[in-house]
């Protein structure tokens, strides 16, 4: 017996990554499962990584046997990332000795069906997991979603940010943080309201989350009217791109602020960087990017402030 709705989601909702290099053994899958969940196919390991670059699937099916990248070398891959280490990837092979289902447990697999599959047992597999993966989001929410902006909060970003850090030193690659402050929040409340300015928070928190175009790419509510957007495997020139585009877009919603010499909500962003290489703390960092955030704000507002850049709407 499986829950059809686990809090808000649906089965319907979710979406199942089927990875096989064999177009008819895709079509397969997907026909067995297209009436209960939405199907995504692709014919490679590194399609599948790249895919996951930009979207995050409730579940893969993948199959063992490939060219170049095989099931386990792109599971292991997969499970470096700490924003894709959660999801369940159920293996498709037709070996069922001992040793290569350990090598399947050893790679990083919740599950996995034999070839040539049983339908029934691929349908009930996949409901099993996709249930357990709908619940630990919704727990996940619980613990680590702020109530009031629907962003991560300090919870989330104790644990999370030390694995991103570890991240960046086991795969050589930058860390950016970005510090977002709305300007003249307190003038806003002021003449405002309260209600008015919750309202303000959670629409500039739901702009900046949709405006990330990377399942790694996080959103976290800091304290008050301050935000964190963490970069993980992006250097300054990237940060840069991303911070001004997270400005403009907010800029661009044009909600009235009479306090403000811009008349509208803007944003004042500080940057900093951890190189893989650097021996600073991420605290550190932290405080770099707080002290550029002071010079934004003090520096006249609606900007970035980041080493060697000034960037002003």
């Amino acid at each position: 017996m499986y829950n059809k709705q686990v809090g808000e989601r649906t089965l319907d909702d979710c979406t199942v990554l089927i990875v096989d290099d064999q177009a008819s053994s895709r079509l397969v899958l997907e026909t067995l499962l297209e009436d209960m969940v939405s199907c995504v196919s692709v014919a490679s390991g590194q399609d599948a990584i790249d895919y996951c670059k930009f979207r995050t699937p409730d579940l893969i099916l993948m199959d063992v046997s490939m060219p170049e990248l095989d099931g386990h070398e792109t599971t292991l891959l997969l499970r470096k990332k700490p924003s894709l280490a959660n999801i369940p990837i159920i293996f498709v092979t037709s070996s069922s000795s001992d040793e290569d289902e350990n090598k399947c447990w050893n790679s990083g697999c919740v599950d996995f069906v034999l070839k040539p599959v049983n339908a029934c047992t691929l349908r009930n597999r996949v409901k099993s997991h996709l249930n357990h993966k709908l619940r630990y989001d919704l727990l996940e929410k619980l613990i680590y979603i702020d109530k009031l902006t629907g962003a991560y909060n300090r919870h989330y970003l104790d644990d999370y940010l030390p694995r991103l850090v570890k991240d960046g030193l086991r795969n050589v690659c930058p860390l950016a943080l970005v510090i977002f402050d709305v300007d003249y929040f307190k003038l806003y409340n002021d003449m405002y309201g309260h209600l008015d300015g919750d309202s303000c928070l959670w629409k500039v928190s739901k702009t900046i989350n949709e405006a990330l175009l990377r399942p790694m790419d996080k959103l976290v509510r800091i304290g008050g009217e301050e935000f964190l957007v963490i970069l993980p495997n992006t250097d300054l020139e990237g940060a840069k791109l991303v911070t001004e585009r997270l400005l403009t877009t907010v800029y661009d919603l044009n909600l009235p602020h009479a306090a403000s010499e811009y008349e509208r909500v803007t944003l004042s962003a500080g940057l900093a960087i951890k190189q893989a290489d650097d021996n600073k703390t991420i605290d550190y960092v932290m405080l770099e990017a707080d002290k550029n955030l002071y010079l934004a704000k003090t520096g006249g507002r609606n900007q970035l402030k980041m080493p060697s850049l000034t960037k002003s709407l």
